[in-house]
């Protein structure tokens, strides 16, 4: 289990890298080159993005949401970071305020 936690971590770093220098890219891309050269620059971005993207073959599909205690990837909320049977232990202990047990 601890070492799908090492690797979701590693994903995500690359991920971060690799989003950053895109974005550093496209502002320079956009803003800084004049329009007679856009087309050379232009060339010359997309080999350098299509070079990144086939050393890491990182996406943001890949990452998955993981619980920050158990590690589990199923049935995790966004909010909290937490699964459901952690969230659930919680309620019941009172840890999460303003939640109660739901009665039919």
């Amino acid at each position: 289990m601890l070492a799908f936690k090492i690797k979701d971590i590693k994903l995500r770093k690359k991920f971060s890298k690799i989003e950053n220098f895109k974005k550093i890219n496209k502002f320079l891309f956009i803003n800084l080159l004049s329009q007679k050269s856009k087309k050379l620059s232009n060339f010359c971005l997309h080999n350098n993005l299509l070079k990144l993207q086939i050393n890491t073959r990182i996406s943001r599909v890949r990452i998955k949401n993981r619980c920050v205690l158990t590690n589990r990837n199923k049935g995790v909320s966004k909010y909290y970071s937490l699964s459901r049977i952690v969230m659930r232990d919680f309620m019941q202990f009172g840890i999460l305020p303003g939640y109660t047990k739901a009665v039919w």
